[in-house]
This record gives structure tokens, sequence and C-alpha cells, in this order.
């Protein structure tokens, strides 16, 4: 038998008595009383609670975080990763909270056993409602049973995920009864056309359900323009009751979809796309994500319909991207296509021994944001040149995997940046051999105008005969750089030479860095005290976040540790357990 104190046994009976005795009276307790009795409160009381506490300076965080857990069952010891949370993530008690309403609200909604410690005080209704008012993304599956019809006249809990709900995910299957697809479809319409929801993240194998998302969502309530005229009759809609409801839907607001996502996205589903998205004006993003490559002929489709979208005189459509496609030609047949693209992300794959043979543009493009990722080894290694030619706006550019021939080299690549792209502001480049660059390298960082620059895996120093007199020369043109504020130099086996860095705060013009990323570099507990003392005798003008995971720190743990505290007065050094394996597997490989 359990023997409680008095004071349990009080903070119990005011959490069994919360709606009787009211938010103000409990608010009105000590703060070391609130504090105690953080833990006896369920979901929908530390709720009503959480705005009243954090004014008199008390954190729930800890008792989301001990809410999760119990979400999650007694037997799981890191809940926050459960609920999506990465180790490395600082979270917050608004963060957490909101993660474990969207968990609560789809384990209601769903009809799955939800722990009775989470609302013993309550009823289903009030907690559907509590965690409605809190999340702003909601995944709905035709594989489950709603427990509660959301678009039932009754139930107003629909009307709060109005006001909430600004990203819906789907996962419809190919064939449902007619009465399960259309509650989806209207609580879609509601969300969407009634509502802020403006993301719609889908997954469907049925071609006639995307038609059907869209129509839900106001994609497709559009007139004909005089393109549609020229182009022959409208195509043909897919009659239903529902869709004769929502296209008669009074005092409709008629809010559309504005940023699709179409998950795993087939040959077939990629078609249906090409024959609507020329009507789906609204659309301002597009990403396509497919299992397997989307071949030439796919890609070429979608380019064509594209290109009948951008025609249109108030189509929206700035954000594109594709994962993946097999030939590198086609970046340009897609920006061809669709010229007032701002952002563009195409990751290419298996594209080797494809290309086309296009006509040459030189008109300039309003792309601001490009990122291309590729895997393999390019057989036209200059592809990306003459699209970075024509993006004078460019302001932010990730190249990732961009693997050449035998005797190409990176130059050219980063001469163009310097000659055409003066207004880059963040350069990304993984996985690229620069290790013949370093004078090309500097040309970039004095013409561009870069507030974050990451240089990923690039072997910088690998054919330098003097590593430090050169890592010298790139931290003298970083500090130069007045714009600079995050630094990534991971996995480039800076190891004993990355007290160098620490220059980059020397003198009367210290670099204006805040986040300095040195990870994977072979950085050992005495290349770790070296950079320490270096950093002591010129410290960073402002605080600085130093990223040294996966680095070798238990080959001393001791000197790792001494070196970790001289340097915390003057940055905040991020790490974690070093796992020999992985380390050294890849210190190995990139001798």
């Amino acid at each position: 038998m359990v023997i409680m104190s008095l004071n349990t046994l009080c903070l119990n009976a005011v959490s069994e008595h919360f709606h009787v005795l009211g938010t103000t009276a409990i608010l009105g307790l000590p703060k070391n009383l609130l504090k105690d009795l953080l833990p006896c409160l369920d979901v929908i009381q530390l709720d009503e609670l959480q705005e009243g506490l954090n004014l008199k300076g008390i954190s729930t965080l800890s008792s989301w975080v001990e809410l999760s857990r119990r979400l999650q069952g007694k037997k799981t010891t890191d809940a926050l990763s459960c609920l999506g949370f990465q180790k490395s993530q600082v979270q917050t008690e608004q963060d957490v909270k909101q993660a474990v309403m969207e968990q609560i609200f789809a384990t209601v909604i769903n009809d799955w056993h939800l722990s009775s410690t989470l609302w013993k005080h309550s009823n289903t209704s009030a907690l559907l409602l509590a965690a409605a008012k809190s999340i702003n993304s909601l995944t709905l599956s035709s594989k489950h049973n709603f427990k509660v019809n959301l678009i039932a006249r009754e139930t107003p809990v629909l009307s709060v995920l109005e006001k909430t709900v600004t990203k819906l995910t789907l996962w419809l299957e190919k064939t449902e009864p007619r009465e399960k697809e259309e509650l989806l479809m209207g609580i879609i319409h509601r969300l969407v056309q009634h509502g802020v929801t403006k993301q719609v993240i889908l997954r469907t194998c049925e071609e006639s359900l995307l038609s059907k998302v869209l129509l839900a969502g106001g994609c497709l309530s559009g007139g004909r323009t005089e393109e549609d005229d020229k182009e022959g009759p409208p195509a043909k809609k897919h009659k239903s009751d529902f869709c004769e409801e929502i296209q008669t839907c009074a005092e409709c607001p008629k809010r559309v979809i504005e940023h699709l996502k179409l998950v795993e996205c087939s040959p077939s589903l990629l078609m249906k796309l090409t024959e609507i998205l020329p009507s789906c004006s609204n659309l301002t993003s597009l990403t396509l994500n497919s299992d397997s490559p989307i071949s030439l002929e796919y890609v070429e489709y979608l380019a064509a319909a594209l290109e009948k979208l951008s025609r249109r005189p108030h189509a929206s459509l700035r954000h594109l991207s594709i994962f993946s496609v097999t030939c590198t030609s086609l970046l340009a047949v897609l920006l061809h296509a669709c010229p007032r693209l701002t952002t563009l992300k195409v990751d290419f794959e298996d594209f080797a021994g494809q290309n086309l043979h296009l006509t040459r543009d030189l008109s300039d493009l309003r792309l601001e944001c490009l990122s291309i990722t590729l895997d393999g080894q390019l057989t036209s290694p200059t592809f990306l040149l003459p699209v970075l030619r024509r993006c004078p706006r460019l302001l932010r550019l990730h190249v990732q995997g961009m693997h050449l021939p035998t005797g190409f080299s990176q130059r050219k690549l980063l001469t163009t940046l310097s000659e055409c792209n003066g207004r880059l502001t963040c350069l990304h480049l993984d996985d690229l051999n620069m290790s013949d660059c370093l004078h090309q390298i500097l040309n970039v960082v004095r013409a561009c105008k870069l507030e974050e620059l990451r240089l990923h895996d690039c072997r910088l120093l690998e054919q330098q005969s003097n590593k430090q007199e050169s890592l010298r020369l790139l931290v003298g043109a970083l500090k130069a750089s007045p714009t600079l504020r995050k630094l990534t130099l991971s996995q480039n086996r800076l190891a004993c030479d990355v007290h160098v860095l620490a220059e980059l705060f020397s003198g009367p013009t210290a670099s204006s860095v805040e986040h300095l990323d040195v990870r994977l570099n072979f950085i050992k507990p005495n290349d770790l005290m070296h950079f320490a003392e270096a950093m002591m005798a010129c410290p960073p003008p402002r605080r600085l976040t130093l990223d040294l995971r996966g680095n070798p720190g238990d080959r001393d743990a001791d000197k790792w540790n001494s070196a970790l505290d001289k340097l915390r007065p003057l940055c905040q050094p991020l790490t974690n357990h070093w796992e020999l394996v992985h380390t050294m597997a890849d210190h190995i490989s990139n001798m």
C-alpha cells in the first residue's frame, strides 16, 4: 500500500476538482506549490494553465516531455525522438506541446488506445478540442476508421482546425467506399477553402484521387482563359454529387492549395498531373518525390505542362522540386518551360549517357535559389555552367555530389560563380573535389557577399604542400568578408591544422562568424587543446557556436574535456559520442 503525503493528497485534489476551482484560483497558489502541481495535471489542465504559468516564470517543458513519455508508453526511454525530434535539436515547450497534441489528436480521431492518465479528469470531446487548438499539422489516412465525424454539424472540432491547421498530410488508398471518400474530401474542402491550410502532402496511387483532392482544395475551380480556348475544349471533369456540392458551396471563401507535394509519384500519377497542372494557376510550390528516377520522357511531358501553366497571365508557380530525374540536360528544359521560377531543386540519378541537344538560350532567369544533387559521375561536366551564367539574381546555391570525369576540375564552376553570381549570400558545396581550387575559392569569397559558406567533404587541403599556409590564406579571405555569419568546413581532414581557424578572430578586423562547424575532421584532443589556446589568445567578438561532433575526443578524454573547459567561456561547443568505426572508415576513405 502506497501512503501519500498530505501535500500530494492536496495536489491530487486540486487536479481532480480543477474545473470547480477554476484557473484563476489555481494560478493564485504560491509558485513553489504550482511547480509541485505540474506532475498531477492532465493534458487539458496543463494546456489551460500554461500561459498563466509562463507569466509567473514557470516552465512547463518538463511536464510536456513527461506527457510525451507516457504517450509513447512506460518502456520508451527516448520519447522525444518518437515525436520526431533529433537529438541535436533544442526543444521548446511549445514545440513539444504541439507534437504531443498532434499525436493525441491522431490517437483520438482514429480510436487508437490512449492512456487514461493523460486525460483522467476530462472527456474525449474536450480532449479533442484542446488538441485541435494547439496543432498546425494534421495527417489523415483512409486506412483508419474515424471515431469522430469531423464534418458533422454537432462536431465543432473542424471549425477549430480551420483556424489552426496550415499543413495537411493525406495517405489515400486506391479504393475507398464512397461515403468515406466524400468525408475526406469534405474535410479537405473545409480546411483549405474555408480555413488556413495552404500546404498539402499527398500519397496515393490513384489518379482520380489526385483530381478530387485538387478540386476539394480549390485548384480546379477556375474559369477558362484565352489560352485555354486556343488549346481546345476543356478537359473531362470527374463527376460526383460531392464535386457538385463543392462547386456550389454557399459563402465559400474559395481559398486554394498553394503548396503541393506528391509522395511516391508514380508515372501514371505524373501523367495525370500533367493533364490538370495547367489549370492550377494559384499553385505557388510543387514538389514531386518518386521512389525511382523519373525518365526523360515523363519529365518532358511535365515540362510541357509547366510551359502551358507559365503562359497563364496569373500563374503563381515559383518553387519547383523534383526528386529525382535521369538527365542533367532537363535542368535547362525545366527552366525554359517555367522561366519565372525563383526556386528550383532537382536530384539527378542514373543519368549516364543521356543528354539532349538544346537550343542555346541566353536570357536572364529569375532564379534566387538553386539546389542540385547528383548521384554518379557526370558525362557532361559543364551542364550547370550555362544555367549559372543566366542567374544574376541567384542568392542561394547548393551543389552536392558533382563528380567530374578524369582531367576535369571544379575550377570552372567556382570561376563562373565569382564572375556571374556576385549576389550569392549562401553557398553550399558538398562532396566536390576542390583539392586544386584554393585560389578560385578565395575569389568566390571576395566576389560574393556570403552570409553562409558550407564546404563539406571538399578535400580542401589534399593537394596543398603546405596545408597550414593554405588554410591561413582561406582564413584571410574569410576574415575580410564582413557579411559572413556561418562557416562549415566539416569532413575536410583539418586535424592538427584546425588551430589556424582561430586566426579568424585575430587582429583589428576580426571575423563576424557566429557559427563554426568543424565536424568529422579527425580533430584529436591535442589538436583541440592547441585550438583552444589559440582561441584564448584571440577570443571572438561575440559568443561562437562551435560544432565539434564526430571528432575522436575519446583518445584522451581528460585532455579533450580540459580543452572544452577552456573553450566554454568563448563559445558554445556542440559535441557527441564519437564512434570509432564510422569515423575511422571515413578518415581512411579520404586518404
